[in-house]
């Protein structure tokens, strides 16, 4: 136990002052009891005070060492057990003097190795001049040097933040060092320095591109304006032929809503006359991608056949891959008619070509021989029966007429 100086220097006070006060009085007594003078006694009483001052200095003094020695011990504990890197150098020799755990273990050399080194071995050698200098600059209060390049044994760097000040160790001009390793620290903030200039370069990449989604959007919305609006019916398929959307106009003519069609392929249009092999076309050219027109009978919902002419594109995404394909459908119905016209048409024409040469040539043809015979006829007889050919020649012709002037009749031959 410790015993503080005020109690020491109480306890001696007030051993003097009762040793003064009644000093004499015990020495009176005491030659009542001891057979000695009171020369003696003075004496006794006199070294007996020399003992007692003796015996406090010596625990005063004891006292105080066993603190001192206690701080130094605590000291070297904080030193040697400081988790950041420490170490004392002379100033004047800049000579490792000693180094806690904590640098042996970060910076890889022994406590015996770091004792035959100085600090600038542990520096870059383009920074000796300014450690040199920020040294003779030191002040007597806590010193901060900021960040520097160290190298560990190994040759590896790490950068530390460092703070100092001056001390005296045995009995040398020293500076104690507490150098802190920031290296992931500052690897930390560079990270994150990177990855916010990286996220800002992002973020006005993202404006921008929404501002060209926006923009693109508008653009969409005024070009399905347009196309909502064309007369031509216009189709929107997925690279399996889906349909994903149709215009204003495939709805109002087919009488099909968007939700019906929605799915479907355009095979749904077709009926009992569409030709089976059309639709196997179609998909087979978008396949190739052979862009073709194609012609095709369809059916809208109330069952009306209707012809359109049909155009198919491809739409690409930035990859040049097809990612949808867009169907303009011209209506051709009344092209349609008339062609089939024009060629029942010819097929009549045909059969009256046909019957022009072959059915009126031969009543033709009996009826000239039968005048050229008459021209040689010299009975009366012989004309009569002449006659009577020529005459069934003339019905016979007479009824081609009127079958070639039905004919004609029903035909409506342009103006």
């Amino acid at each position: 136990m410790q015993v503080k100086p005020i109690k020491i220097v109480i306890l001696y006070l007030l051993f003097n002052l009762t040793w003064i006060l009644f000093g004499s009085a015990l020495i009176t007594l005491l030659t009542f009891i001891f057979p000695f003078g009171r020369e003696t006694l003075e004496i006794i009483k006199d070294v007996f005070l020399v003992l007692v001052t003796a015996v406090l200095l010596y625990v005063a003094i004891n006292s105080q060492q066993q603190l001192l020695l206690d701080s130094i011990k605590q000291y070297r504990n904080l030193f040697y057990s400081n988790p950041t890197p420490m170490w004392i150098y002379d100033r004047n020799t800049l000579k490792f003097l000693d180094v806690n755990n904590a640098a042996i273990v970060v910076y890889g050399y022994s406590k015996e190795e770091f004792k035959t080194m100085t600090i600038l071995d542990i520096r870059k050698e383009e920074d000796h001049e300014k450690i040199i200098e920020s040294i003779h600059k030191i002040a007597d209060t806590v010193n901060i040097s900021g960040n520097w390049e160290h190298f560990k044994k190994d040759g590896a760097k790490l950068t530390a933040y460092i703070s100092s000040h001056k001390t005296i160790f045995d009995n040398k001009e020293c500076v104690m060092v507490m150098a802190q390793d920031v290296t992931t620290q500052l690897e930390q903030e560079r990270q994150l320095k990177l990855l916010f200039s990286t996220e800002r370069a992002l973020k006005e990449e993202l404006e921008r591109n929404i501002q060209l989604i926006e923009q693109s959007l508008e653009e969409k919305q005024r070009l399905a304006e347009v196309i909502d609006r064309i007369y031509n019916m216009v189709m929107i398929t997925d690279t399996l032929g889906r349909i994903i959307w149709v215009n204003q106009a495939f709805v109002n003519f087919t009488g099909y809503t968007l939700a019906e069609v929605v799915g479907q392929t355009s095979a749904f249009l077709q009926g009992r006359k569409t030709d089976p092999e059309m639709q196997a076309k179609i998909m087979e050219a978008m396949r190739q991608n052979d862009f073709s027109v194609f012609e095709i009978l369809n059916y809208t919902k109330a069952g009306k056949e209707y012809w359109v002419e049909l155009t198919i594109s491809a739409i690409y995404n930035e990859e040049g891959q097809v990612i949808r394909y867009i169907a303009v459908q011209n209506i051709i119905t009344e092209r349609k008619l008339s062609e089939d016209k024009i060629k029942r048409q010819y097929k009549l024409l045909k059969r009256l070509a046909w019957t022009n040469s072959h059915a009126i040539r031969k009543p033709v043809a009996s009826l000239l021989s039968l005048v050229s015979l008459s021209e040689d006829t010299a009975t009366l007889q012989e004309m009569k029966e002449i006659n009577g050919h020529i005459g069934v020649c003339s019905k016979e012709l007479d009824v081609l007429t009127r079958d070639i002037g039905k004919v004609m009749g029903s035909i409506d031959l342009p103006h």
